[in-house]
């Protein structure tokens, strides 16, 4: 008869079977022992556990080639990695590189809790949190909602108006649309539509126009012009995309009530030019009455939110009840219209919680030096000492602008100079250029920058006056990045404390996207006046508030 069953084996096999069972118990005992120690060796001597963490986890970071090298974020502990990457979005149009070395520098220098608090932000898979909150306290007023109905009820409007129905519309409103619209500009022509300063002036303006005339807002770049706008921002409320010649060709229909296609150009007016064509009856100007065509088309590089609220005798009630003032409507509709993409944000967080900090006190330098160094970088010659009395206006405005818990001073330097930045950033470690151009302060002082591509907006344009070198092609994968980097250094700025610009366009237009006037130091165009200048004294600053900056550069 077989045996139902059989033995396992011999006593050797049985007794090697024995063995590894008390084995995999003493292991087991051992490995929860350690878990138990490691966890109240936590408790005890954080620093030293970090230590043991951060050595394995730079190991296996090492092993599997992650940039994010060293960084750890337990229930207890968190230390930022050596590199802060940006793991990059799946559907990301453009993922910025790893911010500059700089910005770590100053990290390891902030006292230790709020380190830990900005380590909070950070994830090691996900990298940095890209929340930038908007209107949470109701600081840009009570507005948006109606906006949005109005839009809503404007695009479902339109839909009608394309398939011809328009006899649904005798009981409706008449609907009205703005657009700002940059086109492309012909080889022969020199009317561009300018930099980022310039386009955000005349778009921002043309939402505060449909804003006060209950017209829905629409925004085109043409794709050449450089590249599209929703390559560089997404939509958080509103869906401001459309085809200009789509909606052109709807509404420039003669005989039709309902339609009738306006065309407005503002571009590179002066100040008493742009008051003739937004204010021709003067501070009683009606907007309802000054641009009529159920579709208006505006070209446009000129702002006039400010003078707006200095001079309309009309909407200083309207403007009031909408909770909407001098300083803070252009950072307001901004921010509402117009969001950085998902990855582009992780990298503004970054700096934007340094510069939060109660113990830094942030200062932004922006030198605009000539188009010569974005069009010739191989011929750039810019230094510290050439521009030395922007850092100089830092110095001071610094000394007066100190508090008692401030225990680090920030540079944050923004310019079109490849050189002028390598130079600047350099100070963190010379000791001798730090005493040169730092004086005093310079014990405290951290010089910061984005390490971020230098492009003009309009390369092209600039290539019409200035003799390019060695000409490269104007690209989406050159033009992607460059226009983006423009856009996120411009938000950067205008997240620091306090602000010492170049008189162009770019400079002010983070002065009022900050929502805070009276912030910013804007620096003559001659040099001796500006070596002159003593930033210390309070009057300077009152003396560059939101007013005088609308009537330079791109207006207001």
């Amino acid at each position: 008869m077989t045996a139902a069953y059989q033995r396992l084996g011999n006593s050797t096999e049985l007794n090697g079977l024995l063995f590894k069972y008390k084995l995999a118990k003493i292991l087991t005992f051992l490995s929860l022992s350690a878990v138990v120690i490691m966890a109240l060796a936590s408790i005890v001597f954080p620093d030293n556990v970090y230590e043991i963490f951060e050595k394995v986890a730079k190991a296996n970071d090492d092993e599997n080639g992650i940039g994010n090298s060293g960084g750890i974020k337990t229930a207890t502990v968190c230390k930022l990695p050596t590199r802060l990457d940006i793991p990059g979005t799946q559907d990301a149009r453009y993922t910025p590189p790893s911010p500059d070395v700089s910005l770590l520098k100053i990290l390891q220098q902030v006292p230790t809790d709020e380190y830990q608090q900005y380590c909070q932000h950070w994830d090691p898979v996900y990298g940095f949190d890209d929340d930038i909150p908007y209107n949470v306290n109701g600081e840009c007023g009570n507005w948006q909602k109606r906006y949005e109905d109005l839009h809503s009820q404007r695009m479902e409007q339109l839909e009608r108006l394309k398939a011809g129905d328009f006899e649904s519309f005798a009981h409706d409103d008449k609907p009205r649309y703005i657009s700002y619209f940059c086109k492309k500009v012909p080889e022969n022509s020199n009317r561009g539509c300018g930099g980022l300063a310039d386009r955000m002036s005349g778009m921002i303006s043309t939402f505060f126009f449909a804003l006060l005339t209950q017209r829905a807002y629409l925004a085109n770049w043409a794709p050449e012009n450089p590249i599209p706008l929703e390559y560089l921002f997404e939509q958080p409320f509103v869906n401001w995309t459309h085809k200009p010649s789509e909606l052109k060709l709807i509404f420039d229909v003669p005989d039709n009530e309902l339609l009738g296609f306006q065309y407005v150009d503002t571009l590179n007016q002066n100040y008493d030019s742009i008051g003739k064509s937004v204010f021709p009856d003067g501070p009683s100007q009606d907007f309802e009455k000054l641009w009529n065509g159920t579709y208006v088309e505006v070209h446009s590089n000129r702002g006039y939110i400010v003078r707006t609220f200095d001079q309309s005798t009309r909407y200083t009630e309207q403007l009031q009840k909408m909770g909407l003032t001098k300083e803070n409507a252009f950072g307001c509709l901004t921010d509402f219209l117009f969001r950085p993409s998902v990855d582009a944000r992780r990298f503004l967080n970054m700096y934007r919680y340094l510069f939060s900090m109660k113990s830094v006190l942030s200062i932004g330098i922006q030198i605009r030096t000539n188009d010569n160094a974005l069009a010739n970088p191989e011929l750039d010659h810019n230094n510290l000492e050439q521009w030395y009395y922007y850092i100089k206006c830092a110095n001071e405005l610094a000394t007066a602008k100190r508090q008692s818990y401030h225990t680090r001073t920030i540079f944050f330097l923004i310019t079109d100079s490849h050189k002028l930045r390598e130079e600047f950033e350099s100070m963190n470690n010379d000791e001798d250029l730090r005493r040169k151009y730092l004086g005093p302060g310079s014990e405290y002082t951290s010089l910061l920058v984005t390490g971020l591509p230098i492009e003009h907006v309009e390369p092209d344009q600039v290539a019409k006056y200035i003799e390019v070198e060695h000409p490269r092609l104007t690209s989406w994968e050159r033009m992607v990045p460059g226009v983006n980097s423009a856009l996120m250094e411009n938000w950067l700025l205008s997240y620091t404390d306090y602000r010492v610009i170049s008189p162009q366009g770019y400079g002010k237009l983070a002065a009022f996207h900050s929502k805070r006037d009276k912030t910013t130091v804007s620096i003559p165009r001659s040099p001796r006046r500006a070596k002159a200048m003593n930033c210390a004294n309070p009057d300077v600053m009152d003396a560059y508030d939101f007013s005088w900056l609308s009537h330079q550069w791109s207006l207001g």
